[in-house]
């Protein structure tokens, strides 16, 4: 499975391909930098950057690490915070693109090609943050896994947090505006799709238990919609007909948009044990 997702996504990411959005030419991803040089905090979810001052304080000299870091949005966001970054995803082209962004600016960020259940470059006991954004955890067939890395990863007492889309909105198609079920709560997958790349839709209880497994004490959960003042990349899933990424009318009266009934976002925050 990570041959087919690290093709994929270096696909993706290729200067070849027609997804412009992950290329560091494109004006698009040079803007976004910019906001995020103007407020750092907008490369996270307005609900969920409280819980970052909460359990981290401040991030001068902490060290954080952003595996499966796709857009590196919370990477570039991380460093301008004041922390020392390093970014791991699978993709060489993806962290090249990023490392393009890096270095136009002269930012001093740590690119490491590596899948996130293993992070077999990164040493025990160095981070104070381990983070992921949306979409991480559809890619991975083993959390158990991934969360012993990163709970390794950590210094004792260190934190690791996450935000992503809901396991609630899993069973619906987000293709259409009105709420129509496209399969059990409980089918978790591997679910193929055009890509031809395994992806999983896992419940809450499978993100509870691979990191009370890895060791983790869970210290907060939140369920949370984006905000019309988040960052354009954290409002994906309340939906126009035919394209997610646009706003409907009256975003958040649930009898107008049935998609508000749901909640969209989950986020949790757990610890490693001091010693």
């Amino acid at each position: 499975m990570e041959n087919k997702t690290k093709t994929y996504w270096n696909n993706s990411a290729s200067t070849n391909t027609d997804w412009g959005y992950y290329h560091p030419n494109n004006p698009e991803r040079l803007e976004q930098a910019e906001q995020i040089i103007e407020n750092p905090q907008i490369a996270f979810p307005i609900a969920l950057y409280p819980l970052i001052q909460k359990y981290i304080g401040s991030l001068q000299g902490k060290k954080v690490c952003v595996p499966s870091s796709g857009d590196n949005m919370a990477v570039f966001g991380f460093h301008l915070l004041g922390a020392k970054v390093t970014s791991c995803d699978i993709s060489e082209n993806q962290l090249s693109n990023a490392k393009a962004i890096a270095d136009n600016y002269d930012w001093d960020i740590e690119f490491i090609c590596q899948d996130s259940k293993k992070l077999e470059l990164i040493k025990d006991n160095e981070y104070d943050l381990v983070y992921t954004s949306n979409g991480v955890h559809v890619w991975i067939d083993d959390l158990p896994e991934m969360y012993k890395s990163f709970n390794r990863i950590l210094k004792p007492g260190g934190y690791n947090l996450f935000f992503e889309t809901h396991p609630m909105s899993r069973p619906f198609d987000n293709t259409t505006y009105n709420i129509k079920v496209k399969k059990p709560y409980e089918d978790v997958g591997p679910f193929i799709d055009d890509d031809k790349v395994p992806k999983f839709g896992w419940r809450t209880q499978d993100f509870v238990n691979a990191i009370v497994s890895a060791d983790f004490a869970i210290k907060e959960m939140q369920e949370f919609h984006s905000l019309r003042e988040d960052f354009e990349a954290h409002n994906y899933l309340i939906i126009d007909e035919g394209s997610q990424f646009n706003w409907p009318g009256d975003t958040f009266d649930w009898k107008v948009n049935p998609w508000a009934a749901l909640p969209q976002c989950l986020c949790a925050c757990s610890q490693k044990a001091a010693l």
